[in-house]
Formats: structure tokens, sequence, C-alpha cells
């Protein structure tokens, strides 16, 4: 089988390797192993995992005569089903273990092996490699290692790679500006809002001539990556598009030049449900190479389309645009995973706050700010709101409360008279104006 014999090439090859046969791979070559590495992979997960078992033995799905995800057809998984049923996947003895929320607060739980990291790791310095990033170069990884998976798949990138590097995590950006001239550091890897923060630093103090910024996890603000160039010297802005669930980076950008990211279509395929007469609809995609905790055409609640047409970057991969939206009311911003029932924990015990509250994420320049709107009694004070809410968000998630103090964002009040917020009968409480 022709998705074996690919494994068996991974599994021996280096980074540099696979790099260098990234554009030679011709696209039916391609299109042949990803419906191999699909068939076998609903076989194994039917035979290995009870959640797979149990949901295509109630839709009389039979796994023998599935060659294609739309074979499937009205079959997903969904981030409930990971909520509720985690351990129900786990087709083989799991090393690690990740965890992100989801809309109702409840953490999404996905394991891996060490292996499977070691593979992602790989197959991350070969897309590194085949951009233009070399072995000589010195990279910094500031993405957050606390439960999240972005920090560890970051290091063992650069495990594979063979380069130089620190785990710095998601510190003060401080900390990481005045340790770039001591250890040469000349690459930068992080979320968008804490990059630019760093960046708002060495605008101030005075910058390095870095050679790459990659960002992931969150969006990068348009308008930040030609101020992000010119300061630090010409540095190139690339991103990567990847999730918790999907464990490993299902795309990114070779190039500048490349309109959206190619997809790692070894390991992934990626279908758009449910599209518009744009393209644009749900992101779904299956994993092709894990074997721990396979998913099956999994709706991750991203809201994007693809292009099949040849990128002038030369690379044969399909790509995905970039991502336009959520199909649910969690926000990816600077906070992390922000969803309705955080910010009612946080408001719920204070007195003088109304039912009523609404939370708008905006761009002030290149900055985000998050702008909490509150309808407050009359005769309460606007600071002491203030400051029972950043006592709230301390003590009860003190992920978010990190992000605020090293201030990777700005936050504004907006009080207003009870009654006035809500003009429907259902209120949006988590509004993304970022774009």
């Amino acid at each position: 089988m022709l998705a074996n014999f690919i494994d068996l090439f991974v599994s021996k090859a280096g980074p540099g390797a696979l790099a260098f046969l990234a554009d030679k791979m011709p696209r039916y070559v391609l299109e042949w192993n990803a419906e191999d590495a699909f068939r076998q992979t609903v076989r194994y997960a039917y035979k290995y995992s009870k959640f797979y078992k149990r949901r295509f033995d109630e839709l009389n799905i039979d796994v023998r005569k599935i060659r294609r995800p739309s074979d499937l057809k009205d079959f997903y998984t969904m981030p409930l089903d990971i909520i509720e049923h985690a351990e129900d996947f786990i087709c083989s003895a799991p090393n690690m273990v990740f965890e992100s929320s989801g809309t109702t607060g409840r953490n999404k739980r996905v394991y891996a092996s060490m292996e499977e990291l070691d593979r992602i790791g790989k197959f991350n310095a070969a897309s590194m490699l085949y951009g233009g990033i070399a072995k000589t170069d010195r990279l910094v990884n500031a993405f957050d290692f606390n439960i999240w998976i972005p920090g560890m798949i970051t290091q063992k990138t650069l495990e594979q790679s063979g380069m130089f590097g620190m785990a710095a995590g998601k510190v003060d950006p401080m900390e990481v500006y005045s340790r770039i001239p001591i250890y040469k550091f000349n690459i930068v890897m992080g979320e968008p809002t804490w990059l630019i923060k760093l960046t708002e630093l060495a605008e101030k103090h005075g910058s390095y001539p870095l050679k790459f910024i990659i960002g992931g996890a969150e969006r990068m603000p348009d308008a930040a990556r030609s101020w992000m160039s010119k300061v630090w010297q010409g540095a190139q802005i690339r991103m990567v598009y990847a999730s918790v669930e999907s464990t490993g980076t299902i795309a990114y950008e070779a190039f500048n030049e490349c309109e959206g990211y190619h997809i790692d279509e070894t390991n992934f395929i990626v279908e758009i449900v449910d599209a518009g007469e744009d393209g644009y609809g749900e992101v779904v995609f299956t994993t092709l190479s894990r074997r721990t905790m396979p998913l099956i055409r999994y709706k991750n609640r991203d809201i994007s389309k693809i292009t099949d047409v040849k990128c002038n970057c030369g690379l044969p991969y399909k790509r995905l645009a970039k991502i336009r939206g959520r199909a649910d009311e969690l926000v990816v911003a600077s906070g992390g995973n922000l969803y309705p029932l955080m910010f009612e924990n946080i408001f719920k015990d204070i007195d003088g706050i109304a039912s009523d509250w609404q939370i708008i994420f905006r761009l002030r320049g290149i900055r985000e700010v998050m702008e909490i709107n509150l309808e407050v009694r009359e005769g309460v004070l606007g600071d002491v709101i203030k400051k029972k809410v950043f006592a709230n968000i301390k003590s009860r998630y003190p992920d978010l409360w990190k992000n605020m103090e090293i201030a990777i964002f700005e936050t504004d009040f907006v009080f207003h008279v009870p009654g006035t917020l809500r003009s429907d009968r259902k209120l949006l409480r988590l509004i993304d104006k970022r774009s």
C-alpha cells in the first residue's frame, strides 16, 4: 500500500529530505496516498476505538466499503464528542495529553504518543527548511506550554530541525527581547498578540535584524505584517494553522507571497462543508497518520475555503484561505479561547452588574482590544466594578490574567443603563469585529 511505503520513508528520512521532496510530489501521488491512508484510518479506528465502533454500527456503516470521506455521507465527529467521550477515541496507549477549552468551558482532551509528536516535529521542521530556514538559524519558542499544545509542538520542531534554540514559553515579551542579542536569535515564534507586544518593545528600545517571525494559534492583523517586518529590519512574517485537536500543523505559509495556507496533505484531509456561494464553509479535517487518537471528519468550527489552483511558490498542495471566523461563539483572541460561560463566571457575583453584558473584540490600529460592555445599576461606581472584574479574572482564570498583566492586549469598559444592551430576544455575548 502506498500509505505504508510513505510512512516507512518518513520514519527513515530527515526533515531535509522531506523538504526536498515537498515540491516534487505529483498531485496524483498525493491524492492516491490520501485515499489509501483514509481507508486505513477508518478501518483502524473501527477496530480499536470504542467511539467509532459504536457510531459506525449505529449508522450501519460498513467500513470495508469506505474509500473517501464522502462515502461517510453525513457522519462527522464533533467537539462535544471529544468533550464527553475523549477516552473512547483512544486506540493505543498514549504518552501525552493536551487540553483545549470548548465553547461550554468544558475542556477537550487530546491524546498522543511520543512517536506521533516526533513525526509532527519532523514535518514542521521540513516546512520551515523548505521555506528558507536553515540549521544555522537560532530560534526562540515563545508559545505557551501551559496544558496547551503549541509550545510542545514547536519544541519538537526545534529538536527535529537541529537548530539552536530556547524554550522560553509565553513569558513577558521583555524577557525574550532582552535575550535576543545575547543568544543571537534570528527567529521568534509565538502568538500574534504576543509578537505585536514584542515588536512594540523593539520599536521603543531598538530592534535587531530578525530573519523570520512565525505566528500561530490566533489571527494576525493584516496591518501588523508590514509594520513588524519594518521594525525587525526586514523579517519575513509567516503564519501556521493548527489546533489542539489536530495535534499537528494542518497548513502553513511556505512563503510570504502564498495566498493562504498550504495544507499538509500527507497527514490531513481537509474538507469544507455547508459552503456558501463564495466557497466559504466549515473546516472539517481527518488525521491520516495518528494512531493514538485518530479524528475522522472532525468539525473544528472554523470558517474558510479551499483552492486547488497551484500556487506561485510551486508547491502542489491545496491551499486553505485565511480563517474568516467561527461557526460558534468561541472567540480565539489574545486571552486564549474565550467563551460566554467564562464571562458569566467572572460577572455572576459582582454587585451592581445587571444581567446583560456583551464582549466586543476590536482592533485599535494593530492592537487588539477587548471591550467589556456591562449594564450597571444606578449609583454604582465604574471603578469599583473594574476592580472586582479584574479580581475575579485573576482568581478564576489565571491564564487570561497573565495575558492582561503583560499587556498584550488592551481592555476597555463601557457601562450602560440596564435594559439598553438587548435589542432582540437573543443577545450575542461575544462579537468579533477584528476583521
